[in-house]
């Protein structure tokens, strides 16, 4: 990082980099000013890797409670969507997931 970086302060910098600083600190800002000014950067939503985990929770929690409308409440899904999600773990073959259906 160039010398002259170190001396900016927040209230010098463009607002897209304000909010950030607020979010992660000037020296981070900084860091990431260096490295991609100029760049447009693309940040996709995490939901892929949310439901990911979510599933994983699905099918250890169906191993100990072993009660698919118990895991439909409690996760705010239908009964069927956790059927296919257990499913999934049991390579029963294919299910709705594999064609996008719930």
């Amino acid at each position: 990082m160039e010398k002259w970086m170190s001396e900016v302060r927040a209230d010098d910098l463009p607002e897209p980099y304000r909010e950030l600083t607020d979010l992660i600190g000037l020296e981070a800002v900084m860091k990431i000013a260096d490295r991609y000014q100029g760049t447009a950067m693309y940040l996709p939503k995490l939901d892929i890797i949310m439901r990911r985990i979510r599933d994983e929770k699905i099918k250890n929690d169906f191993k100990e409670i072993g009660n698919f409308k118990e895991l439909a409440r409690k996760y705010g899904l239908t009964e069927v969507w956790i059927r296919q999600i257990v499913a999934e773990d049991e390579n029963l073959g294919p299910t709705l997931l594999d064609f996008g259906l719930e």
